[in-house]
């Protein structure tokens, strides 16, 4: 294998100059990738050698000034490379670069770096640090790269295969290594350890680091997730490394440099006979192409393999015994068995729900608090719904009793990481289009290792336990706020323009994106457009839902406490009749929606926790949802049920029909009485339409229809 190249600093102008002996050279000659007359002579030279004889040749790299924040030049001459704007100078042409720049991927990010294979004993190694931190940079290697979609990233077949295999390596590393998938997953809750020296707060009886019902829930998981995404391309690059030197390292190296960690966008509507759920989660085994030939491996998105599962790790069983992260498990034993088949049809039955709560939150709320954490803001407050708490639907609907429902193990699940970087992209389009609203001083509901009850958070507060340097600084959501900072974009951005991004939300979830109730049932008739405000039964005499060419929007808001019960919980709420068995559910035609609230499993269990349980108990911590309900009514008007959409008529019909339920992930039926503190609301509000391409539709004030869900358990 082309040995590495040693790199010096030059401190003038910034370059980098990577210098490479003529063996290094004559080995990329004999593969007969590299000519003669690519080469220039670090030293003066008239004309191009013949041959390649001794001595050292250069490739240069010019980089930014470094800032406080990153890595300095290395004094000794090893790669410490400042990561930010790192352009390369193209001396050579492409698929020579493709060749060489596979060896210096390691060498231009901060990432805790393995030795690449060298022929020469007095190559220095690469991965000297200067403090035992794990810097969180992101992936800084070759300038600002987009995270794809993943049904995108699946299409192009290199950068896919080399994906899967860096996936499984990382999740092969030994769980002792504080750069395993193991206990990077660990750091968001169990087992409860402390993770790169970050020690809990004072007088802090709740485990774990991520912060949940928090102003921070947004920022803190953007390190976190940079951490994953830097550790897992770490392992692409040594995985490309693996293949012997040739054109198909060449090729799989190429890919590589623009490789940025894959999310999963569950509220788009997906092609025509497709689930939103991917089928490249959906499969225990995977083929992948190896250096080896074609082999079949076990699918890393498909889900963890503990090596080994420790009790005391987990606690619980059967979590504790499980060796594998189980979705949607048909029992809570040992002998339990994934029923991934479930969570497609569920998902796309809830799919209009969830495209509609995006749409909502990304379109009429313009403050930063309300939008991106689930604790309820008072009776006052006009928003009820947040990122947060759709967030929540999602992990609950794709884990059933499994490890994706309960905050302390979703994190082991392979879709965790899929979903979180697509709650990152929602919260970077919202960021583009809201610039001027961001972390406000806010009291900490549920604490953390590093936050305490009662503890006052800010936009400075320390993002714990991620280094953003070798100093041992905290990144904060202050300098968290640019994705840029950390080596990645999304493409619906574009341009960054706050029309450009209107546009894309538009395309994207608005009601040119197919969002109506009809196309999730696979319903023929043609889609009921929002922007005709007086639809209805052709044959009843309904007058304009209202004047001026505006609409009503209607909605459900529903309030509970957050650790009522011993785990996450959801109340389901229903258009119509629906089968009085719990775990049908989920797939009623009349299901409006899934309100989850995402909790730990040993939220109020005394004996595993007992301070926690008393203060959480004590706290009584209220978080909110919203479930729209207009896509369901106008599917009722296009059947005929309904009239009409004025509000005296869907007020009484919404009186008549309007139904909840309470239920665990477990398949049992929860009484609502049960629930503390729960209250179900009905709001419309008079909503104008959007006037171009690139606007928003403009909400008016809510109004609250009393009469629906008042007298009835739950309601008020």
């Amino acid at each position: 294998m082309f040995a590495a190249a040693r790199i010096e600093s030059a401190k003038q102008a910034h370059h980098h100059v990577a210098r490479f002996t003529s063996s290094h050279l004559n080995s990329l000659v004999a593969e007969g990738t590299l000519g003669s007359d690519n080469i220039k002579r670090s030293h003066s030279h008239p004309s191009p050698p013949q041959t390649i004889d001794s001595g050292h040749y250069t490739l240069k790299v010019r980089l930014a000034r470094p800032t406080e924040r990153n890595y300095p030049p290395s004094s000794t001459g090893i790669a410490l490379v400042s990561p930010h704007n790192m352009r390369l100078r193209r001396t050579l042409p492409g698929v020579v670069w493709a060749s060489i720049l596979v060896h210096l991927v390691p060498l231009v990010t901060s990432l805790p770096l393995s030795p690449l294979q060298t022929d020469d004993p007095t190559a220095p190694l690469l991965n000297r640090r200067q403090s035992s931190f794990e810097v969180v940079s992101g992936i800084q290697a070759f300038g600002i790269q987009p995270r794809l979609e993943i049904r995108q990233l699946e299409q192009n077949v290199d950068q896919w295969n080399i994906y899967l295999l860096g996936l499984a390596r990382f999740q092969a590393t030994n769980q002792s290594d504080k750069l395993s998938y193991y206990q990077i997953a660990g750091i968001h809750g169990r087992p409860y350890a402390t993770w790169d020296g970050a020690g809990a707060a004072p007088d802090v009886y709740s485990p774990g680091y991520c912060a949940h019902v928090s102003n921070v829930f947004l920022t803190w998981h953007r390190p976190y997730l940079a951490l994953f995404e830097q550790t897992l391309y770490q392992h692409i690059v040594d995985a490309v490394n693996e293949f012997p030197a040739g054109a198909v390292r060449q090729r799989y190296a190429s890919v590589a440099l623009s490789f940025r960690a894959p999310y999963w966008d569950w509220a788009a509507t997906p092609p025509p006979g497709q689930s939103v759920y991917p089928t490249s989660v959906t499969s225990p085994d995977v083929n992948v192409t190896t250096p080896n030939g074609t082999a079949t491996i076990a699918n890393p998105l498909y889900a963890y393999n503990f090596h080994p599962v420790t009790h005391s790790d987990f606690y619980f069983d059967p979590f504790a015994s499980w060796n594998q992260t189980m979705r949607y498990p048909t029992n809570w034993t040992t002998a339990a068995v994934v029923q991934d088949n479930l969570i497609g049809p569920i998902l796309d039955n809830n799919r209009v729900s969830f495209q509609d709560r995006l749409y909502n939150l990304l379109t009429s709320y313009d403050n930063f608090t309300e939008f991106g954490n689930e604790a309820w803001m008072g009776p006052g407050a006009s928003n009820k719904d947040s990122l947060e708490s759709l967030h929540d639907a999602i992990h609950s609907i794709t884990g059933g009793s499994g490890h994706m429902t309960y905050l302390d193990y979703s994190a082991f699940d392979p879709l965790f990481w899929l979903h979180h970087v697509m709650i990152d992209r929602a919260f970077a389009l919202w960021q583009a289009i809201n610039n001027d609203s961001y972390v406000e001083p806010m009291a900490t509901l549920d604490q953390t290792y590093s936050f305490a009850t009662g503890q006052v958070v800010n936009a400075d507060s320390a993002l714990e336990p991620f280094h953003s340097d070798a100093a041992g600084d905290f990144w904060t959501s202050t300098s968290a706020r640019s994705i840029r900072t950390l080596g990645y974009t999304y493409t619906d951005l574009g341009d960054g323009s706050v029309p450009a991004v209107k546009a894309a939300v538009n395309t994207l979830y608005g009601n040119s994106a197919g969002s109506s109730a009809l196309s999730r049932r696979g319903d023929s008739h043609s889609e009921i457009e929002r922007e005709l405000p007086g639809a209805s039964n052709p044959d009843a005499q309904a007058p304009a839902q209202v004047t001026n060419d505006r609409y009503q929007e209607y909605l459900a808001n529903i309030v509970s406490q957050k650790f009522a019960m011993n785990g996450s919980y959801a109340i389901y709420v229903f258009m119509g009749a629906f089968n009085d068995t719990p775990s049908e559910w989920s797939m009623s035609p009349n299901l409006v929606g899934i309100h989850a609230v995402f909790a730990a499993l040993s939220a109020v269990d005394a004996a595993s926790n007992p301070q926690m349980m008393r203060r959480r108990m004590d706290n009584a911590i209220q978080v909110s949802g919203t479930l729209p309900l207009t896509s369901m009514l106008l599917a009722k008007v296009q059947s005929g049920e309904l009239p009409c959409m004025d509000t005296p008529t869907v007020t009484t019909y919404l009186l008549d029909n309007l139904q909840w339920r309470v239920g665990d992930f477990g398949g049992s039926e929860i009484p609502v009485e049960d629930v503390a503190d729960l209250s179900i609301t009905v709001v419309s509000a008079e909503v104008e339409p959007a006037s171009a391409a690139d606007e928003f539709p403009i909400w008016g004030d809510f109004t609250v229809l009393t009469n629906v869900t008042e007298g009835r358990p739950g309601g008020c």
